[in-house]
């Protein structure tokens, strides 16, 4: 079941599933933490300056929006090498569908697999 948790003071969005457990967290950016288990399927979501990277990607998102959305899904496609996804915000019903820039799987490497070089 996929959860979502807004920190207004920080300025945090989580997204989670509350049935599968992260095996490793992914810093993508400053801005965004990718949540991964041992299959490497995305089970987390963590946006930092939420409102501003949100309202970047469409300005539709606001600050009243993030504290008061409803329930949000997440839509992944792998591609190749990249992660494809989509967020949808429901609030009362509406949806709002909120592209992600992609995101490269080449761009991280585990930290177990690089203290083996």
């Amino acid at each position: 079941m996929i959860k979502q948790h807004y920190s207004e003071e920080d300025d945090i969005f989580t997204i989670y599933d509350s049935e599968h457990k992260p095996s490793e967290t992914v810093e993508f950016s400053e801005f965004l933490n990718i949540d991964i288990d041992k299959n490497k399927s995305i089970v987390g979501i963590e946006v930092f300056h939420a409102t501003e990277f949100f309202s970047a990607l469409n300005e539709a998102v606001t600050k009243t929006l993030l504290e008061s959305v409803d329930s949000v899904s997440i839509e992944c496609k792998n591609y190749r090498n990249n992660w494809f996804i989509v967020l949808v915000f429901e609030k009362d019903g509406d949806k709002l569908r909120i592209q992600m820039p992609p995101l490269r799987k080449s761009e991280y490497t585990s930290p177990l697999i690089a203290s083996c070089e």
